[in-house]
């Protein structure tokens, strides 16, 4: 009994301690320890900097640097246009205007560089509007002998309801094994070169050589129906490509269908007799899909996709798969500021019935207009950096920031824009809508066409200065 009451009052005194800097510094607690030998550990509640074990879940020392780069100041000169807010290269802080305060704990100040609008928002963002934006470089790559892929599917951006986008890179002379999908395959040459081949259900063959950007031309793009079989083939350079098809749960069971995969849960006997083979010719199918697969020989270099070619008694596809940009001519903007060039089915692809596509370039400084679209529209940042704000209705918005590989999302008939950001790089992207034609509505030109006076008053402008409105969509204004 006096043993345990020693072992107390020994404790309450090594608790009582906690105003020293080091409690285990009292001679009889120093003692007590020494004798209770690994039994019993201090209770080290002293000031944080003299404790003897790490500690966790308290908020670090921060040095004059740190704090400096924490320093409240307004992130905007006055007068507030909604323009993106400058920090003049310190971390962002949540400030605005005189509203909001310094980070006080931590922050990923690198995803906060990259996405300004959302740490300190202009003050006409309103409302509960979903995140519309996601980074490729957030997605898990899978990596494979002969290349890698990683996806955006709806359960990285649940919005995205009509499509889903993959990256895929091929190593030279490897290939995206034999497949078909139960939906549209649309994909964009990022850069390299490579050969497609496919059938229709007909039974005409395709083959054709694909290319990406080069001298400052523009690349190919290339469209599979769906159910079409395919396969591509990077060549000597290796190949990488964005891949976009015509459903956002991408990954739900019985979207794609691999040759290997198929044929390896399938009898063998039956495989045999199907393609008129010994059963011995088949033992080293694989069972498992490689998904890409190293090639063993060669394929001709580009150019030469005919070499390839087998001699089909059917014919061959008489409407191309592969469209090539490079041959399409710009669509200038009227008042200067860039370009786009569009392909739909309607227009000038006509294999491709069920997406139809715009390659913008934006100059420095200029901006794609405000409009909005009859479909769902993806987009997927090539080069440069941009700004955007969704307008979803109900006096609610949200703006977002644009770096290259960020892909986003504007629900139908949701108001934007897409802003450059750099006053010396260009903007470029692809705005993408699982449609047979591209459709978007223009809001400078409907102002313009409307009775003036009805502009006028609702938005309390001189009808003098409605005149000046244009009357042609402007695409991209300077």
């Amino acid at each position: 009994m006096f043993g345990r009451l020693s072992h107390l009052l020994l404790a309450s005194l090594a608790f009582t301690s906690l105003v020293s800097a080091n409690p285990s510094a009292d001679e009889e607690v120093r003692a007590f320890f020494a004798r209770e030998s690994a039994s019993v550990r201090p209770l080290n509640l002293g000031r944080r900097s003299a404790a003897s074990s790490q500690t966790r879940h308290l908020r670090p020392v921060y040095d004059e640097a740190s704090l400096a780069k924490r320093s409240k100041r307004d992130s905007i000169t006055p007068p507030d246009v909604g323009q993106i807010a400058n920090f003049d290269g310190q971390d962002p802080q949540p400030i605005r205007n005189g509203n909001g305060d310094t980070f006080f704990a931590n922050s990923n100040h690198e995803i906060d560089a990259q996405n300004v609008d959302n740490v300190a928002a202009p003050p006409t963002d309103a409302g509960t509007v979903p995140n519309l934006k996601w980074s490729m470089s957030l997605s898990h790559t899978r990596l494979l002998k002969g290349g890698w892929v990683r996806e955006q599917t709806i359960t990285d951006l649940p919005p995205s309801k009509d499509l889903a986008a993959a990256e895929i890179r091929l190593s030279p002379n490897a290939y995206r094994e034999l497949h078909w999908h139960r939906v549209a395959e649309w994909g964009y040459i990022l850069n390299g070169t490579g050969r497609i081949s496919a059938i229709d259900e007909s039974g005409r063959s395709y083959i054709s050589d694909i290319k990406g950007p080069s001298n400052g031309s523009d690349p190919d793009i290339y469209y599979f129906p769906p159910g079409v079989p395919h396969s591509i083939q990077a060549l000597d350079q290796g190949l990488e490509i964005l891949l976009i098809f015509t459903d956002g749960n991408f990954d739900a069971s019985g979207t794609t269908f691999m040759l290997s995969d198929w044929l390896a849960h399938t009898p063998l006997e039956v495989v045999a007799q199907n393609l008129g083979v010994n059963t011995s010719v088949l033992a080293n199918i694989p069972q498992k899909d490689p998904y890409i697969l190293e090639s063993t020989v060669a394929p001709p270099p580009f150019g030469h996709a005919g070499d390839q070619a087998v001699q089909d008694p059917n014919g061959n596809i008489p409407s191309p798969y592969v469209f090539h940009l490079d041959q399409q001519e710009k669509k200038v903007a009227p008042g200067g500021g860039g370009w786009v060039k569009i392909q739909d089915s309607v227009t000038n692809f006509p294999v491709s019935k069920l997406l139809a596509s715009a390659l913008v370039f934006v100059e420095p400084n200029g901006m794609r207009e405000l409009h909005w679209h009859i479909n769902d529209e993806w987009l997927y940042v090539i080069s440069g950096h941009g700004r955007a704000t969704a307008f979803p209705g109900g006096s609610s918005a949200r703006t977002f920031d644009f770096q290259p590989g960020d892909t986003a999302v504007f629900p139908i008939s949701y108001g934007h824009y897409v802003k450059n950001l750099s006053p010396t790089e260009p903007l470029i992207f692809l705005e993408l809508f699982k449609a047979d034609k591209f459709v978007d509505f223009a809001a400078t030109q409907w102002l313009a066409l409307m009775p003036r006076q009805v502009v006028a008053d609702l938005l309390k402008i001189p009808v003098s200065v409605v005149e000046t409105f244009a009357k042609d969509k402007q695409i991209i204004v300077s």
